[in-house]
């Protein structure tokens, strides 16, 4: 059947009008015009937005990340060279130009931590990604009401909002940018010749380069070409189209050649038991996992379609497995979610063989645009989140507009009046959803409202009930009550699992709190608390040496020596201080000792000082706040502790001397030089513990060159 008896007559008729219109007016009026008014109805949609401030990820990734803070060649190396999070340990992520991008925000721009221009950048790329959307509707759809509807309807769904308004969204943004602008790209090379094409081609290179580079989602691009060549059977001859997937070839290579580089000389810190919390997916079976991840999609799709309550988290346990029994909702779901799909795959072969190319390019897409982050082919850190459908939700958008067009086509046959009707529809469906991304912005304000609002659309999640227990925490004054009951119930959702499967942060946080609790409470009746602080810290305890062994484990195999590692040091120094408070100071000493094996903070060597102290031993505890000067420096508070310990142990000795109208320590008394060089021989032996053997020789260099300590001195 010919394309014309396919067409209805006013679709037809309409396509005629769109070649003649385009002949009388210039491009940049026929496009321009209402790409303008289009950013400008999705600023407004986000023009709450560009006070948010940096919270949830982007405090981690910018505020806390000295690698952005200046714009210096050696931040620029370890951009680079480093993972995504951390300058020296990895989980796996390597987005280098997403990074650089904070660091032109914050250095070159002089933003620094302050928000707006963050925000501004942010927009400008989801604004680019919107025209992106509409010359692709063009290619695709070849009609100028669907392709300005379809970046419409796209551009100011609230479901975009972890993308464009959380500024760690960026890698979003910019993979899709990459994705979007690698495939026009690849289109217009394929039809031009010459000069144009190359540059073309060149142009290709260049954006599937930086959007590798700021996230590894741009994987699919090749996929998205080849569905399109597949899709498009009046494209070019495929000869024509294969220097574009040479094009790509370059960039892709270089890319994972330098992760594997740069990874390979890496700690490897996300084992198996932290990501179980983050996806259950990697703890169940081959077959329950991807019924799972199936599911997901059909959550996906449903949040798309009614995006009423929308959460920055889905941890455990939000998403449940599939339970072969089907005895709940979830099981049911997950079957109704691979129906969903599998009619989803037979109606874009249909579309393929009826020559609907739209129809088998848009379903393609979703399922390639969805499949780095699907848990199908490949199980990643997270089982579900808002920020996947930044890409795929593309497709949703084309075939709701499609529907609204095609329902208005069919009344357009009956009465002139229908012509209207796919406007006011989408009219009203693009006012909602701004309206809706106006909302949601208002949860991103600050740390509470987002937690709160996560609570709400996420409840069987532990970190959403942790996060408003956090935020409770950080209140002026603290609000005890929502603390208590809030971290209860991040801990219920976590109790039932075992020990290698769970995370100790929560444990290690309600331990904090109970021990706090324990010390604002009225004297000698904080027992109890202590009590409960002392069972949670415990749990923790137990929670972090399987992780540390796991994640050792993983590391051996790797060929890497990791030998103490924890997510949450700072457990270790709250356990301390609450065998303190419960009167067992050798307790105290063997878990401060261990702790500060993971991180050497001051506190960990004052409260070592302390517990000696409570152990009756002043000696010691002088040599404790002498190891924590050696490890830090600058730490002034111990010098003035130091003082007032020697003025017990050495009575009328040399050890505390007066110089005018200040108090010092005298470095030339043997009592003082002799603890002095006890200490630097065992911070000597934490540095070898912890694979610093040239930090060892150097305190050793110094010890016995500058504090006369003997040249014996040894760990």
């Amino acid at each position: 059947m010919s394309k014309s008896r396919r067409e209805s007559p006013s679709r037809a008729a309409r396509r005629a009008a769109d070649r003649s219109a385009g002949k009388a007016a210039p491009a940049w009026r026929r496009h321009g015009f209402p790409m303008l008014a289009l950013w400008l109805f999705a600023l407004t949609a986000y023009s709450n937005s560009f006070g948010t401030p940096l919270i949830f990820d982007s405090n981690s990734a910018i505020v806390q990340d000295s690698r952005v803070w200046s714009a210096t060649s050696e931040n620029l190396k370890a951009l680079m060279t480093q993972d995504y999070w951390y300058a020296e340990k990895t989980n796996g992520l390597y987005r280098p130009l997403t990074k650089i991008s904070y660091l032109l925000n914050y250095s070159v721009l002089g933003s620094g931590p302050h928000p707006a221009s963050y925000h501004w950048v942010n927009f400008a790329l989801h604004a680019v990604n919107i025209l992106l959307v509409y010359l692709l509707g063009l290619v695709l759809l070849r009609e100028f009401r669907l392709a300005f509807a379809l970046a419409a309807v796209w551009g100011l769904h609230p479901v975009l909002t972890e993308s464009v308004t959380n500024v760690v969204g960026r890698a979003d943004l910019l993979a899709a940018f990459g994705t979007l602008a690698g495939l026009l790209c690849h289109v217009r090379a394929a039809s031009a010749s010459g000069g144009r094409r190359n540059a073309w081609l060149v142009a290709l290179a260049l954006v599937a380069a930086i959007g590798l580079f700021s996230k590894e989602s741009t994987v699919v691009l090749p996929a998205v070409m080849l569905i399109y060549d597949v899709a498009d059977k009046r494209a070019a001859p495929w000869r024509a189209r294969l220097t574009g997937y040479l094009a790509v070839a370059l960039p892709f290579l270089t890319y994972f050649y330098l992760r594997s580089r740069v990874l390979a000389a890496l700690y490897e810190t996300e084992a198996g038991s932290f990501a179980f919390v983050q996806n259950p997916l990697v703890g169940a079976d081959f077959w329950t996992a991807r019924l799972t991840a199936v599911k997901v999609i059909g959550k996906y799709v449903g949040l798309w379609l009614w995006p009423g309550r929308l959460s920055c988290d889905y941890s455990y346990n939000q998403v449940s497995l599939f339970d072969w029994r089907l005895d709940n909702g979830e099981g049911w779901l997950a079957l109704a979610a691979v129906a969903g799909c599998a009619a989803a795959v037979a109606i874009a072969v249909i579309g393929y063989r009826a020559t609907r190319p739209w129809v088998f390019f848009f379903i393609s897409f979703f399922f390639a645009a969805l499949a780095p982050t699907s848990n199908l082919v490949i199980l990643i850190g997270t089982v579900m989140a808002e920020r996947f459908l930044y890409l795929p939700s593309i497709a949703l958008a084309a075939f709701l507009v499609q529907a609204v067009f095609h329902a208005g086509d069919r009344l357009t046959a009956r009465s002139p009046a229908g012509r209207r009707m796919p406007w006011a529809v989408l009219g009203v469906v693009c006012a909602m959803f701004a309206a809706r991304t106006y909302a949601r912005n208002l949860d991103w304000r600050d740390e509470p409202s987002l937690w709160a609002s996560a609570v709400e659309a996420a409840p069987d999640s532990y970190m959403t009930h942790l996060g408003v227990a956090f935020s409770a925490m950080a209140a002026v004054p603290p609000k005890p009550e929502t603390v208590d009951r809030e971290v209860s119930r991040s801990l219920a959702i976590l109790d039932p699992l075992p020990d290698d499967r769970s995370i100790a942060l929560p444990y290690a946080t309600a331990g904090y709190w109970y021990r706090t609790r324990g010390e604002m409470a009225a004297s000698g009746s904080g027992g109890s608390w202590y009590q409960e602080a002392l069972a949670v810290l415990l749990r923790a305890r137990r929670i972090d040496l399987a992780l540390s062994e796991e994640t050792r484990r993983r590391n051996r195999l790797r060929g890497k020596t990791l030998l103490y590692y924890s997510p949450t040091p700072g457990l270790y120094l709250d356990l301390g201080r609450v065998y303190l408070r419960l009167s067992e100071p050798q307790q105290a000493v063997e878990t401060l000792e261990y702790g500060r094996l993971l991180s050497p903070e001051p506190s960990f060597s004052e409260e070592l000082a302390n517990a000696y102290r409570a152990a009756g031993d002043d000696e010691r505890a002088a040599i404790s706040l002498h190891e924590g000067l050696i490890l830090t420096p600058d730490h002034r508070p111990f010098v003035s502790q130091l003082v007032v310990l020697y003025r017990k142990i050495d009575l009328n000795g040399c050890a505390v001397v007066t110089v005018g109208k200040r108090v010092a320590l005298n470095r030339k008394c043997p009592v003082l030089q002799n603890n002095e060089c006890r200490a630097a021989r065992n911070v000597m032996d934490l540095y070898s513990k912890t694979g610093r053997r040239g930090d060892a020789d150097q305190l050793r260099r110094t010890a016995t060159g500058d504090w006369a300590c003997p040249a014996s001195l040894s760990p």
